[in-house]
């Protein structure tokens, strides 16, 4: 493939592209008008949060219900499946059960999160996905073929010192949230125990249709990204906040990067993973949608040299071509959410 083929920066608000994964938690729909200006189609997640500082749940879904019905041609959801502190039968039975309302009320697709890995229990003991009491609820998924994105596990930055991390992006979230920072927590499952239970998962379910959530956890080397792919043909993964690691790969391995995002073209899917809500102001939450969504686009379709304050040094843009930039930004998402196809019309 040629490398100048690639799209401009003015051409960022004039072709269809889907955002898959952000948070879109105020009714304030501002934001999802000036999406539409800019032709991105907006897919938010609800998460099942366990912590006070997020908005509830139950919050997340009136939101999800009210853009729906206001911006049905720009806005889809992703609806959190609900678990307790404590996992029963019963608990997944319930799950179920709830995956069949949230996909009449217009769900593309459920979440679990890391919860399940960190916090949750299973007979008193931290659970992990690939336990066997999920097997219904896993199953129940395969049966009613709706995708389920996983976030399990954390950047492999979470089990290192603020002082190693790779990118200033985790370092800044780590720091504001010690508890999921997982060198302050010796008794936790390691990276690789908590990556080997989503692999034992996807092993026992071939015909899930699985959308590993920030790169699946694996955003620190595009080799054990691509083995992972070539393992698990059911599994795609998306960018969200984890386009800064190939950036930070991309300063001294530019090519591999150049040549990764090539052969696995149809198996990544855009998502920036803003967050809109009350508690910042409008303006703000505007500049900073800018900044991700050009800084972004920027670094895949040009080849200058660029930088961004996640990543520590220089590195040159990928310059995609228009084809794969297509499956990135748009079609790869239809194609694992397939509820999304009424935007290729």
């Amino acid at each position: 493939m040629e490398k100048d083929c690639s799209y401009s920066m003015d051409d960022f608000s004039r072709i269809k592209k889907i955002d898959a994964h952000l948070h879109y938690y105020t009714s304030n729909d501002a934001f999802a008008q000036f999406a539409k200006t800019q032709q991105v189609h907006l897919v938010s997640i609800n998460v099942d949060f366990m912590e006070d500082e997020w908005l509830p749940l139950s919050k997340q879904k009136e939101i999800a219900s009210q853009l729906k019905e206001k911006h049905s041609d720009s806005y889809s959801f992703i609806d959190a499946i609900p678990f307790k502190p404590a996992i029963t039968p019963s608990v997944i039975e319930d799950a179920c059960q709830q995956i069949d309302v949230e996909k009449r009320n217009g769900a593309i697709g459920v979440k679990i999160w890391k919860n399940i890995g960190m916090k949750i229990t299973y007979r008193d003991q931290l659970v992990m996905i690939d336990n066997p009491v999920f097997t219904p609820l896993l199953e129940h998924l395969e049966t009613t073929k709706l995708p389920l994105l996983g976030h399990f596990g954390e950047p492999r930055n979470c089990w290192l010192p603020l002082s190693e991390m790779t990118v200033e992006s985790d370092k800044k979230y780590y720091s504001s949230h010690p508890e999921f920072h997982m060198f302050l927590h010796k008794e936790m499952p390691s990276h690789k125990e908590q990556i080997e239970a989503c692999n034992h998962m996807l092993t026992k379910h071939p015909k899930l249709n699985f959308i590993g959530a920030h790169l699946g956890s694996s955003e620190y080397s595009i080799t054990e990204i691509a083995r992972r792919l070539d393992q698990y043909p059911n599994m795609n993964m998306d960018l969200a906040e984890r386009v800064c690691h190939l950036q930070h790969q991309a300063i001294e391995n530019h090519q591999e990067v150049y040549d990764f995002m090539i052969k696995y073209q149809d198996r990544l899917i855009y998502g920036s993973d803003m967050v809109f809500t009350d508690s910042k102001s409008e303006e703000e939450q505007f500049n900073e949608l800018e900044r991700r969504w050009k800084s972004q686009w920027q670094f895949f379709t040009q080849t200058n040299m660029q930088n961004t304050w996640e990543v520590y040094g220089t590195f040159k843009g990928l310059g995609l071509p228009k084809e794969v930039i297509d499956k990135i930004y748009f079609r790869n998402a239809i194609k694992a959410y397939p509820s999304l196809s009424f935007l290729e019309q």
